[in-house]
């Protein structure tokens, strides 16, 4: 089998700006800011909290800033505590085809990195490292195999180790063999289960400290086989997929064959083109109520049926918490049609727990649809449905593509609001408005410390 471990390795000590595309920078300067405001507005959170305050507890060095903090950590620790604020809505982005979070990684590890480096890193060499992490995280989630993977039960934080590891060692300027060490020794940390709880957002911030952790003990010279992807017995890809795609690997890195997806709602990812769509049927039909709904069926792709079906509280029984909120598709999808909206607001205890919000759910029905399963990875994110109403009536409507999808992207301004929606649960708003103008130019930064600092709340 061809040396894949090397191959990565050498890709992450050699990509330059220069190579990345800029259909692929444009996203990725987006998802900087959007990353950001994910995690200003998560740090808020008690599972945030929860994390930051067992960060400060190791009273490790102050080498980056816990993001909405006064407080400081070691790279590995701030990054795991920012990474937690980034994923703690699930308002990150995702990246097709491998459906990992690769934002709540990357930026937050690549800061920790830049603050601890004695010489600056410029917007440039961020956006080169972040970019790097995504196609090699995406790369490992697609070789294993990515939606038949996640639905043997394990979470897209197994392959998304890589992007954390991936961005740590192009930013430290690891040479080629110390790259290869950080690959294997990202594979060998690699983990994640599927939980619709809180616990589920556990994985990647482990995820993001891990990687750093890769990317030093590499630099300090700690042994580790040179084949940890490809090896037949125990390599990473045959350890962990029933039927992984190698090939794919040596065929598209570099390439960047990969699409991002900007989340409008704060939901799982497959959630979101049914939340959309039953917004815009009601929307179009003002006479409906939603108690006249008998019943509502969707049809999706297999995956989103699997995680709703698989998954304990997944679905329409024992949702009562917010964990379990964020990843039912019931309870987004009745959310939103009483609602008309899905926002961080409609995930509270009171609000799960409305009598009319567990009847909907009741009411809703999910069906695979073959049709989308064949279609490429990049335009599954789409349903039909159909409303049946106590009168008889029958409304049927289709979407292809939701808010944030690659194929119908948020707007600049969509973005930008977003983001100061979010930052200033944090920030002052003229703070967050200095910095959403500073990342929206970020690759003519200077130095990326400039980020950091605003980025601190003494107190």
């Amino acid at each position: 089998m061809t040396p894949l471990t090397r191959l990565i390795g050498n890709y992450i000590h050699g990509v330059k700006y220069a190579q990345i595309p800029k259909r692929v920078v444009e996203p990725l300067r987006q998802s900087i800011a959007d990353t950001i405001g994910c995690g200003l507005l998560g740090s808020t959170t008690a599972v945030a909290t929860l994390l930051r305050n067992y960060t400060v507890e190791w009273r490790s060095a102050g080498d980056a800033v816990i993001w909405g903090t006064g407080s400081k950590a070691s790279a590995p620790l701030a990054a795991m505590a920012n990474c937690a604020s980034c994923h703690a809505w699930d308002y990150d982005d995702a990246v097709l085809p491998a459906v990992i979070h690769p934002g709540s990684l990357a930026i937050p590890t690549a800061l920790a990195i830049a603050e601890r480096r004695k010489t600056p890193t410029t917007g440039k060499d961020f956006i080169t490292a972040v970019a790097a992490g995504y196609e090699v995280g995406n790369l490992m989630g697609a070789a294993l195999g990515a939606k038949a993977f996640a639905s043997d039960g394990f979470y897209n934080s197994v392959p998304a180790i890589f992007v954390a590891a991936t961005t740590a060692t192009k930013l430290m300027r690891l040479n080629k063999e110390q790259a290869v060490r950080a690959i294997g020794l990202a594979a060998t940390q690699a983990a994640g289960l599927y939980s619709a709880t809180v616990g589920k957002r556990f994985n990647s911030p482990k995820a993001s400290m891990g990687g750093i952790m890769a990317a030093d003990l590499a630099l300090r010279g700690l042994e580790m086989s040179s084949d940890s992807i490809e090896a037949e017995y125990s390599g990473f890809l045959k350890t962990f997929s029933r039927a992984p795609f190698p090939g794919l690997v040596e065929r598209d890195l570099g390439r960047y064959n990969f699409e991002i997806f900007h989340k409008f709602y704060p939901c799982i990812r497959s959630n979101h083109p049914t939340v959309e769509n039953i917004k815009l049927a009601l929307d179009e039909n003002p006479d409906v109520k939603v108690a006249q709904i008998v019943k509502l069926v969707a049809h999706v792709d297999q995956l989103t049926v699997d995680y709703t079906e698989k998954t304990t509280a997944g679905g329409a029984v024992g949702v009562k918490t917010v964990g379990n909120a964020l990843v039912s598709f019931h309870y987004c999808v009745a959310a939103m049609a009483l609602d008309r909206e899905l926002t961080f607001r409609q995930f509270t205890p009171a609000k799960i727990r409305r009598r009319e919000v567990q009847s909907l759910m009741r009411k809703i029905e999910l069906r695979a649809d073959p049709a989308i399963d064949a279609l490429p990875a990049t335009s599954r994110y789409r349903c039909s449905i159909e409303l049946y109403l106590e009168d008889g009536r029958i409304l049927r409507r289709q979407l292809i593509g939701p808010k944030g999808d690659p194929n119908n992207r948020l707007t600049v301004r969509e973005m930008r609001a977003k983001f100061m929606e979010n930052a200033t649960t944090a920030l002052p708003a003229k703070r967050a408005g200095r910095l959403f103008d500073l990342l929206e130019d970020v690759e003519s930064i200077p130095d990326m410390r400039a980020v950091s600092r605003l980025l601190a709340v003494p107190g």
